[in-house]
């Protein structure tokens, strides 16, 4: 097996090649036996080190736990990777450790001793997830010597670890309005089939849609000695996800604490998001920024949570000193635009600062599309007139 190293460094190796040929011509040109002796003995002992320093060059190797690593917000996270020793010869005055990157506080994250032969080493550190982002952890770094420490080396190993820190975990639990239930529910009703749920197959009758003919099943199936034509028949059921929608454009929320409101008006949109993966709701996700090139929709689906707070811990925070606010919000166009094509049901929740007046009566006008509409809002009490409105607190584990 090869190791993959990023860096392999031996110290002192220009003592070796700069003593080496003037002890030779001394032990080749001397007279006196003993002087050759110590000679002999002293290249031997550097050529025996120089020889054992690189046996364990090709024999160490760094191994990490897990090629990616998430964790939220405020939280330690245990990183893990193990230090083989894969010869027969130990390995003395090791030390071994990870680099934590850009983690400002960590422990735990070195080990100092001898690692014998055919042996392994599991190092476990922890580090704090001061802020959300995407994190580099590593390379290991490998340090050690012959067992005389004349040639020390250095070995950087190739492999690193991705650490998601996501938002800071927060508790929320909000009850569907009117009613209105979540996630995927039985209907009794043939008309309310799901198209993306297949049950099994039937003979075409008269009248059925072309959409629904399996062509594929249809030419493996004869009666009679004729080809008959089959048609899928679908689950009758009702979906009603949940979509969030952020308003992460800094243009849009007041100056004054605008870091921490925009900071916690994510935090608002994970815990939603967890909130209905806990309950094993489907989960769809809109997002509003200033930079349209990050701005992505993921449309309601089942296992859609990681990706989610993946992009939320990864949301950068750009200046925007200089730029004003448009006359119309970007954020209203872009939810007029883009919730039209939610499907029936579908829990639609705003998280982000207030809005004016006349951008909740556009808003209502979703409503014409059978979708609940709700607020989480960070900078304003609720308006009179709209009563799906929620205050987010400005700190603390409770977002309401």
């Amino acid at each position: 097996m090869k190791i993959a190293w990023a860096q392999i460094q031996v110290h002192r190796e220009r003592l070796l090649f700069g003593l080496l040929p003037f002890a030779a011509l001394v032990y080749i040109f001397t007279p006196w036996r003993p002087v050759q002796f110590l000679l002999f003995f002293m290249i031997f002992l550097m050529l025996a080190c120089r020889l054992y320093t690189e046996y364990l060059i090709h024999h160490l190797s760094v191994r990490r736990g897990d090629q990616e690593l998430r964790g939220f917000r405020h939280e330690w996270i245990e990183v893990e990777i193990t230090v083989e020793n894969r010869g027969k010869l130990p390995a003395f005055m090791l030390a071994a450790g990870d680099t934590p990157g850009r983690i400002s506080v960590f422990r735990n994250n070195k080990f100092l001793g001898t690692l014998w032969g055919q042996r392994s080493r599991t190092i476990r550190w922890q580090g704090f997830g001061t802020s959300r982002g995407l994190f580099v952890l590593g390379p290991g770094i490998i340090r050690g010597a012959d067992p005389l420490g004349l040639f020390p080396f250095t070995l950087v190993s190739a492999e690193t670890s991705k650490l998601y820190v996501y938002p800071a975990p927060g508790y929320l639990n909000i009850k569907a309005p009117g009613g209105i239930p979540l996630g995927v529910l039985v209907s009794g009703n043939p008309f309310n089939e799901d198209l993306t749920r297949r049950r099994s197959l039937r003979e075409y009758n008269g009248g059925d849609e072309l959409r629904r003919i399996n062509w594929k099943a249809s030419a493996k199936m004869t009666l009679g000695g004729h080809s008959a034509l089959m048609v899928n028949e679908y689950e009758a059921s009702l979906s009603y996800p949940m979509v969030v929608f952020l308003n992460a454009d800094p243009l849009e929320y007041a100056a004054r604490n605008r870091e921490i409101y925009l900071e916690r008006a994510i935090e608002a949109a994970a815990a939603l998001c967890v909130m209905a993966s806990r309950e094993r709701q489907a989960i769809g996700f809109i997002l509003h920024s200033s930079w349209k090139e990050t701005d992505r929709t993921i449309t309601p689906s089942a296992f859609t949570l990681i990706p989610i707070l993946e992009r939320l811990a990864v949301l950068e925070r750009r200046s925007i000193e200089g730029e004003q606010m448009p006359q119309m919000r970007g954020s209203v166009e872009r939810m007029l635009g883009e919730t039209r094509i939610l499907p029936f049901g579908t829990r639609l929740i705003y998280v982000g600062p207030a809005l004016g007046r006349d951008d909740y009566r556009l808003l209502e006008n979703l409503k014409s599309s059978h979708l609940t509409l709700e607020y989480l809002l960070i900078d304003e009490t609720k308006l009179p007139g709209f009563n799906l409105q929620y205050q987010i607190k400005e700190r603390g584990y409770e977002i309401l």
